[in-house]
């Protein structure tokens, strides 16, 4: 009967080492969980913060289409710019428009010119303080997206690349096609007033 109760209670050895083979096991499985779910986490929110900037963009510019107007305007050396213009090069788009008046406005003048161009994967937007620049005219110049690609096309009766095609027109539509990695191509179109 003695015998019985003076054996040592406890795990042997093998039992402890099994036991933690099996927390380890756990442990891992765990953390890969909770690594997946903060990968995933950050995933999103990247691609929330992505088509958070899209959507900025393409406010910014359905904002200037929606008031551009037909004023043309002199370049930084003297020469006429048509008031509404794109597809040349780098420069995507680049338009004369209204901007509403600001209490008290101190006599500035309600037209902007603004510009859209799209460099080394990056839409920049231009605005110039003054229509008619002087080689000392400098535009205010914000990234306003970062993208693989951007194109633009206009109606007028057809689509085509480039603007103006007469004088003082304003196309009656503008397509802008967007390559986001990840997102492939998304396209936006703007009727104009």
């Amino acid at each position: 009967m003695n015998k019985r109760f003076n054996r040592a209670g406890g795990f042997t050895l093998l039992e402890l080492l099994v036991a933690m083979a099996i927390f380890a096991i756990m442990a891992v499985m765990a953390y890969g969980g909770l690594k997946t779910v903060i990968d995933t986490r950050r995933a999103a929110q990247a691609k929330a913060a992505q088509l958070r900037q899209l959507q900025q963009a393409l406010y910014l510019l359905n904002e200037d289409l929606q008031q551009a107007v037909s004023r043309p305007v002199r370049d930084e050396l003297g020469g006429g710019e048509a008031a509404f213009r794109g597809g040349h090069g780098r420069e995507l788009l680049s338009l004369t428009r209204a901007v509403p008046a600001l209490p008290p406005d101190g006599g500035r003048s309600r037209l902007q010119r603004v510009g859209y161009r799209f460099e080394s994967g990056k839409l920049y937007r231009l605005v110039w303080n003054t229509l008619d620049r002087t080689q000392q005219s400098r535009p205010l110049r914000k990234r306003i997206l970062d993208a693989d690609g951007v194109q633009i096309q206009f109606f007028g009766s057809e689509w085509t690349g480039s603007w103006p095609l007469s004088a003082g027109a304003i196309p009656k539509a503008v397509e802008v096609i967007v390559s986001l990695s990840g997102m492939g191509d998304i396209r936006r179109g703007f009727w104009l007033r």
